[in-house]
């Protein structure tokens, strides 16, 4: 019984410390600008060199600011206007999808969508001369 009991102790710190060891595998590197995260419910504070966050942190980047969080071995980047987890953030930022970029082409069925859509603008001037059309002017 006695051997059992040791047996289970031992397992429950090994298995404690691997759980840990994957709680804190998210290490601040660098800071530009203001970065906070939520300590508590409404409260923010400021992130600091060499903190380490969990997963489930809330983390808040402003604007002209960038978090760099080194990631099981790997530094990732989490650019300004950023809010959310540690664990969200980082999966965006490693896997480098933000969206449209500047300079992208449109694929040929979204460029079909659009020429079919296409409606001229009006314009003030383009209006003004269809109304001096509709009025009989005596000079």
């Amino acid at each position: 019984m006695k051997k059992w009991g040791l047996f289970l102790v031992l397992a429950l710190m090994a298995a404690s410390s691997v759980f840990a060891a994957g709680l804190g595998s998210y290490k601040v590197e660098s800071i530009t600008g203001k970065v906070q995260y939520e300590a508590a419910p409404g409260t923010w504070k400021s992130i600091s060199v060499g903190q380490e966050l969990s997963a489930s942190t809330v983390v808040n980047t402003s604007l002209n600011s960038s978090l760099v969080i080194n990631v099981n071995g790997k530094s990732v980047t989490i650019k300004a206007m950023q809010k959310g987890t540690v664990e969200s953030l980082t999966a965006v930022a490693s896997t480098g999808s933000f969206g449209i970029k500047k300079g992208a082409t449109l694929s040929n069925s979204a460029n079909d969508k659009l020429e079919g859509s296409a409606k001229s603008v009006q314009t003030a001037s383009s209006r003004a001369s269809e109304a001096k059309e509709d009025i009989d002017w005596d000079e």
